[in-house]
């Protein structure tokens, strides 16, 4: 898809309802290389991560494994973390002049009877940012279904703005506890799609991944972009530059600016 097509329709829906959704992002031929290049990572580095018995993680193994900042090392993955389609479609619907990366992800969800769900979390109150503001590119590297894995969102749930973090490895933790009596009057909409399909998110939206009931891993690719105007507000950064300043804006040779209007 051309981030062009992107208009103010697109935008809206956006800004309205926290997430976005492109089918048949990147052709057969990406993904055949970014599964390859994924699964080196997980031989080189936390082959581990797919048993689910380990039992120094077993309840956080349980959820999903998560590899950070995989484009530092591996150039084959760093072309898909610096797309610069996605970035460009990532800066238009957060209505940002330019956008860096905060780091991305290799997600892998372990599959079998073990396999647990994700819970209902947002994503800001794990980041070191002051503002609200930054959002997330997600791959699907495989096919993704309710029997697998797949991420559902809460439309709106982004106007809730940034509650108490989430406990992802102690089974029944949810955001949904943390916003008291005001409720929610709409449903989550379940994000099905074939490998290649792609879906941006709100940090504050609430989101949610069924357990992987198959026996392969449900792979997927994230890249958290972090938009002009927010800001390092001192905390632990995943991103890997320990040398940003609270109060001003990420920048750096960890934190390169991806996209600029």
């Amino acid at each position: 898809m051309n981030p062009n097509q992107i208009g103010t329709e697109d935008i809206n829906f956006f800004q309205e309802n926290g997430y976005f959704q492109i089918h048949n992002f990147f052709d057969k031929l990406a993904i055949s290389e970014l599964k390859h290049a994924l699964d080196k990572t997980i031989e080189d580095k936390r082959a581990q991560f797919l048993d689910i018995d380990d039992k120094a993680n077993k309840n956080y193994n349980q959820v999903f494994n998560q590899m950070v900042n995989l484009w530092v090392d591996y150039e084959n993955i760093r072309k898909y973390s610096f797309d610069a389609r996605m970035a460009e479609i990532a800066r238009k619907l957060s209505c940002s002049r330019h956008l860096m990366i905060y780091h991305d992800h290799g997600l892998i969800k372990p599959g079998g009877q073990n396999s647990r769900a994700t819970n209902w979390h947002q994503d800001a109150p794990y980041w070191p940012m002051e503002q609200v503001g930054a959002l997330s590119a997600w791959i699907a590297v495989d096919n993704v279904t309710v029997d697998n894995g797949c991420m559902q969102f809460i439309p709106g749930s982004h106007k809730y703005g940034r509650l108490p973090p989430v406990k992802l490895d102690i089974e029944g933790e949810s955001v949904l506890s943390k916003i008291g009596e005001k409720g929610l009057d709409k449903e989550p909409v379940v994000m099905e799609m074939e490998s290649g399909g792609i879906t941006f998110h709100h940090g504050c939206t609430f989101h949610y991944a069924t357990p992987n009931y198959s026996n392969l891993p449900r792979r997927a690719l994230a890249i958290i972009y972090i938009p002009d105007n927010v800001n390092y507000n001192g905390g632990w950064n995943a991103g890997g530059d320990h040398n940003l300043k609270i109060g001003e804006p990420f920048c750096g040779p960890q934190h390169p600016i991806l996209a600029s209007g």
